[in-house]
């Protein structure tokens, strides 16, 4: 009887220190991180470019990241559109000290901008780059998380450089800067994709991201964020207008492409960079969509007991340049609906929790109007993250009950 006890606790013992020596040894034999660069096509069919040349000067960037810290850390692989039928996946790496480009497949058409084509570049990056981890960027034009069938009068005037008039408003400037709304394409329901389309390719490719970072105008609000909680862990974006060079990847990347990113030094890169840009305005936030679901409860008790005064609208902190805006402060909006402390300290702290990162410098930009001059809007309430509850704008008014946030809040 002792002998059997012997050997079975022999075999356990050995069946265990296999299996811990199989652990120790998995984060060596696979990549830890494959970084994904999603460039889709942000001009027209008729030969504009958009954001074409600011996309080349961020892959350069990150390359001369990449060549600066003199190792990947990862694997980075780039989708990108030379036009709007034509796009390529390629990888980036680093040989003997020089970056070279391994092209893996080329694409014809829009798909990218269909659920099952964002599903296939998915895959396909995934059986050419698997990881334990991975992470998505994404550079094109935002428009939050508005619906692209809900726009009939999409400021269409903003893809082109118009001299700056005569004709101002409140807040307004001659100086007159693009930003990544500037330049947006002819056609929204050709080259434009719907967060829920995003969201249904990602998971039909079967893959969660450790962060999504949207080099986009607009994204950093409650119903993207909501949105995509089950396919990726953060959210990093700007409540507002990104000047159209976007983020800084020369001081961000190393942070980008890590299997544990210092979300903190992100934004921190990104303040230091726009604090002294020309003109001096930006903000970025990192939201852990993990937390929503306890967000959407909280205002979801919020909503039951009160009302908003819409005599209020116009004291809403707005971090948007639209005539009618779409997008305001979470926090502020919140502190103006509910008249319950004790509701309102919950609902404080969870935001707390939900917002990880955020950084703004003293003015938001905007260039949607550029025939009218640059917009400047003061900050003075900010919290990292928009809600579009409160907008009047029609475009808000048709999609934000749609949205899987409001269903969820109210």
């Amino acid at each position: 009887m002792k002998r059997v006890l012997y050997l079975l606790v022999l075999v356990i013992a050995t069946v265990s220190f296999s299996a811990c020596n199989s652990e120790s040894e998995a984060p060596d034999n696979y990549n830890k991180q494959t970084t994904i660069v999603f460039m889709p096509w942000s001009g027209s069919a008729n030969g504009y470019q958009g954001l074409y040349s600011y996309f080349m000067q961020n892959l350069d960037s990150i390359e001369g990241a990449i060549l600066k810290a003199g190792r990947m850390n990862g694997r980075v692989l780039v989708f990108f559109s030379t036009s709007a039928e034509s796009s390529s996946l390629y990888e980036i790496t680093l040989e003997n000290k020089q970056i070279h480009h391994k092209t893996i497949k080329s694409y014809t058409g829009n798909l990218y901008t269909t659920a099952n084509g964002i599903a296939e570049i998915l895959s396909d990056v995934k059986s050419n780059a698997f990881a334990l981890n991975y992470a998505m960027v994404i550079g094109c034009h935002g428009m939050g998380w508005t619906f692209k069938n809900d726009w009939t009068d999409y400021p269409y005037a903003a893809k082109q450089r118009r001299d700056a008039s005569s004709i101002t408003k409140k807040g307004s400037t001659n100086l007159w800067h693009p930003t990544r709304f500037y330049g947006s394409v002819d056609d929204l329901n050709s080259y434009a994709t719907d967060i829920e389309t995003l969201d249904a390719g990602i998971r039909e490719a079967g893959l969660k991201m450790q962060y999504i970072l949207f080099d986009d105008c607009y994204m950093a609000n409650v119903e993207t964020a909501y949105q995509l909680k089950d396919v990726t862990n953060f959210l990093v974006g700007s409540t507002s207008e990104i000047m159209a060079e976007g983020m800084p990847y020369q001081s961000m990347w190393t942070s980008l492409a890590s299997p544990t990113p210092a979300y903190e030094t992100i934004t921190a890169a990104f303040h230091q960079f726009y604090s002294k840009f020309n003109p001096p305005c930006g903000t970025l936030s990192v939201i852990d969509c993990r937390k929503l679901d306890r967000l959407a409860a909280q205002m979801k008790l919020i909503n039951e007991k009160y009302q908003f005064d819409s005599n209020d609208l116009d004291s809403l902190q707005t971090l948007d340049g639209f005539d009618q805006s779409i997008f305001f402060d979470m926090k502020d909006y919140v502190e103006h609906l509910c008249k319950d402390n004790d509701m309102l300290n919950d609902f404080n702290a969870l935001l707390t929790q939900t917002v990880k990162s955020t950084v703004h410098t003293d003015s938001i930009y905007s260039a949607i109007y550029p025939f009218r001059g640059g917009l400047f809007i003061k900050i003075n309430r900010f919290s990292g993250i928009t809600i579009s509850d409160p907008s009047i704008n029609r475009v808000a008014l048709k999609g934000k009950e749609k949205t899987s946030w409001w269903k969820a809040s109210h």
